[in-house]
């Protein structure tokens, strides 16, 4: 039988194409083509879509964030001051608080320096422009007939008649110089039309002040049911040195009277001494010697205010033995002040934060200048930061340290996020 061939099966290829078609590219199936199509159709109609998302999502409020540091704590040990050896003191620093205090917040009469109230809640219903003389109003003739008997009882006080005319300006001024009893009874009638509302009035004004042991009971001081501590008046004598008019009264030295009398000199003897600007004197014999005073020392190029309080000092006729010891400690809380500049003009304290990677510096426009005391720490915080858009070099709220306010200035455009920005934002 003749020998014949037969055909040998022949293995599909190993990537599955049929066999005899390796080397020759096989063309996609048109549901393959299709899926491909729309596939690259809508991707960029997905871009767009995604670019318009992050587009008109809503950005994150700007976060204003302090980088400077937020304290500074001065070198050194706190300072002991001359306190008295009896009675009580205070000392405060305008925009620092307190430098010191001793003798405990035992309530102690007040004696004269209650006038300080007088004048301030007197201002406060009846404002007085600085260098202006006020209305005018007139002596009640009961109060006339009552000059006898404060004489008697050893009031200070300034002679007066019926219907005798003072100006605002005059009243305050026999009122804080002289320290004159009849015109502080006056005062509260011309106010309130009555001694106990005047009386309400001020004991409102204390508790408004937080003067929380302070107590009174008369315009004058002479009742000895009128009570402080040295704490509680310094927050008084603070307040009332920001009333222009009050701080022209009590930095004059004279009074003179309008009616051609002999002119009078007051008891704060230290005035334009050391700094001093302004202050109280006060004597009872329950009492004491009181002195309340408010001083004024340059440190560092910057003008700061002293306010502090003398009470209870030993004294037989007058206030002098509490001036002594305020002169004493005006000099040296005025010597324990110092200075320390945080950021010299430029430098970065601060920085805008747009919330998606953008951040726009804030840096002094003036040297940020501190005042304080060793020991001391003074907090520093931004105020009225409000991020909107501005250019470079436009002012953006300030810095603020103690007392004193730095302004700041933008470091460069603040524009909000930027496009790129927006677009790449994560979720």
């Amino acid at each position: 039988m003749p020998y014949s061939r037969r055909p040998v099966p022949v293995p599909p290829p190993a990537d599955g194409r049929p066999a005899g078609s390796a080397g020759r590219a096989v063309p996609p199936s048109r549901a393959t083509r299709w899926r491909i199509l729309i596939v690259t159709a809508l991707v960029p109609v997905l871009l767009a879509a995604l670019t318009t998302v992050q587009l008109v999502r809503p950005v994150p409020d700007p976060v204003v964030r302090l980088t400077a540091s937020a304290a500074h704590t001065f070198e050194g040990a706190a300072p002991v001051l001359p306190w008295p050896a009896g009675g009580q003191a205070a000392v405060d620093v305008e925009g620092l608080g307190a430098m010191g205090s001793s003798g405990g917040s035992v309530s102690t009469p007040t004696a004269s320096v209650a006038k300080v109230m007088t004048a301030y809640v007197f201002l406060r219903g009846h404002p007085l422009a600085a260098g202006a003389d006020g209305p005018t109003y007139t002596i009640s003739p009961a109060e006339a007939a009552q000059l006898p008997a404060r004489k008697a009882r050893g009031e200070s006080h300034i002679d007066v008649v019926a219907n005798q005319s003072f100006t605002e300006r005059e009243a305050l001024e026999a009122l804080m110089i002289v320290s004159a009893n009849n015109i502080a009874h006056e005062m509260a009638r011309w106010d309130t039309g009555g001694l106990a509302p005047f009386v309400r009035k001020m004991n409102a004004a204390a508790r408004s002040l937080g003067m929380t042991a302070t107590t009174y009971t008369d315009p004058s001081g002479f009742d000895p049911g009128t009570v402080s501590t040295a704490a509680d008046q310094v927050k008084l004598l603070r307040a009332a040195m920001r009333i222009p008019a009050f701080a022209e009264v009590v930095g004059e030295r004279v009074y003179v009277p309008s009616d051609g009398g002999l002119a009078r000199t007051g008891g704060n003897t230290l005035l334009g001494q050391g700094g001093v600007i302004g202050g109280k004197t006060g004597f009872t014999s329950a009492a004491g010697g009181n002195y309340v005073f408010a001083a004024r020392r340059r440190v560092g190029g910057v003008h700061t205010l002293i306010v502090g309080a003398v009470m209870g000092q030993p004294a037989i006729t007058s206030a002098a033995s509490a001036v002594e010891a305020g002169r004493g400690l005006i000099t040296a809380a005025g010597d324990a002040l110092t200075a320390a500049t945080l950021a010299r003009p430029g430098d970065r304290v601060a920085v805008v934060d747009d919330g998606l990677g953008g951040r726009t510096p804030l840096v002094a426009s003036a040297p940020v200048t501190v005042i304080g005391w060793p020991g001391l720490t003074v907090r520093l915080r931004l105020d009225g930061v409000v991020p909107r858009p501005a250019a470079e070099g436009d002012r953006l709220g300030s810095l603020t340290a103690g007392a004193r306010r730095f302004p700041l200035v933008l470091g460069g455009p603040l524009d909000g996020p930027s496009v790129e920005h927006r677009l790449l934002r994560l979720p």
